[in-house]
């Protein structure tokens, strides 16, 4: 910052409101502010910069004039599109504002089928967006938040890291009353709107099914990270069994901890070593697909078949044959995070919680992927 701030003051042949046009075209050329992202307003370029406000709006005009940017009366400057195409041109009028959007990871299909549903609700109701993928990592969302607020978003749609616990950004959104909506799973501690799905009964449902099956032996697999969505579906687990006066044996929950695609061998170790160890088990429920897949593949090269020597389901559908799963209605969710996201920005702030309904869906019979 003060390598530019001094690089302005020492260049007295172009004019200063010049230079800074010249810096925030470079910014846009490189890429680092794209079409649809917020210029930083004529005060925070006057107080970067260290020059007057009348200064930073001749530059901001300079680039309205070059058709760089275009200003929106009461909603801030926002970099304008290439080659005629920008799409703030056609709803110059109905523009709104722009919500950030932070996902951990948009791997797993339900991920990528929720982001594209609340990213296109947002722009059917006239609101662009800002994504980032933080990589499961608190740091990476703590920036992203930051950063998105210099943009100028009017709200921030959230799915939190996997392991989260404490969040000092969310807590601040919380505190100032600033519109966010948490998805997939929540802060206890905080006070704040979220939409998560009913993993508790989802879980109850699929045990009560294995118990009514006759199983007695049932592996609970899980992720080593522990979260509200992780917690939920362990208590959904224990619920059924204290409900039927069961005795809970957790020596058939087994804890993994996936960080890289890498770590997929060496876990597949360790659910071999389980079954093995445990050949009592008929039946398993994985919290995702990635565990699912890992254990159809590790108990196949045991020499164990499903559904013959296992029961396995997973929660959301691992698109394995004969592996039951309990389904998230995406689309409401999608809807309710939206709905909820923009009643705090053009109405109240009133922090809700949303519980949605899941499905236990029984009958699969994909065909066998080859190599399984």
């Amino acid at each position: 910052m003060s390598d530019t701030k001094s690089s302005l003051a020492n260049d007295r042949s172009i004019p200063l409101y010049k230079q800074i046009a010249i810096h925030l075209r470079e910014q846009i050329m490189s890429g680092k502010l794209r079409p649809g992202d917020r210029v930083p307003s004529e005060k925070e370029i006057a107080s970067y910069f260290n020059v007057s406000q009348i200064t930073s709006k001749q530059a901001l005009s300079l680039m309205s004039d070059e058709n760089l940017v275009i200003r929106l009366k009461g909603k801030g400057t926002f970099v304008a599109g290439r080659n005629g195409t920008d799409i703030l041109q056609s709803i110059h009028s109905g523009f709104k504002g722009i919500v950030g959007i932070i996902f951990p990871s948009i791997t797993m299909p339900v991920e990528s089928m929720l982001f594209f549903q609340v990213q296109s609700r947002l722009h059917d109701r006239g609101y662009q967006t800002l994504i980032r993928v933080t990589e499961d990592i608190m740091d990476k969302e703590v920036e992203a938040i930051r950063m998105f607020q210099l943009f100028g978003v009017r709200g921030f749609i959230v799915f939190p890291v996997m392991d989260e616990n404490y969040n000092e950004e969310i807590l601040k959104l919380s505190l100032n009353r600033f519109p966010h909506v948490l998805v997939d799973r929540y802060l206890p501690s905080i006070t704040n709107s979220s939409v998560t799905s009913d993993n508790i009964y989802g879980t109850m449902d699929v045990v009560d099914y294995l118990l009514g099956e006759g199983h007695q032996h049932i592996a609970l697999i899980t992720q080593a990270d522990s979260n509200t969505n992780t917690r939920e579906r362990e208590t959904g687990f224990e619920n059924v069994f204290l409900e039927r006066t069961l005795p809970i044996d957790k020596k058939y929950w087994l804890y993994l901890k996936r960080n890289t695609k890498q770590d997929d061998d060496g876990l597949k170790e360790k659910i071999k070593a389980f079954f093995h160890a445990y050949p009592e088990v008929t039946a398993a429920i994985t919290i995702d697909t990635v565990l699912a897949r890992l254990v159809y593949a590790s108990v196949y090269e045991i020499g164990k078949r499903i559904p013959d020597d296992l029961t396995l389901i997973s929660f959301d559908d691992p698109k394995l044959p004969y592996v039951p799963y309990i389904e998230q209605n995406i689309p409401a969710i999608a809807e309710k995070t939206v709905e909820m996201i923009i009643q705090q920005m053009e109405g109240t702030y009133t922090p809700r919680r949303e519980t949605v309904p899941v499905t236990f869906i029984r009958d699969v019979r994909y065909p066998t992927p080859e190599g399984l």
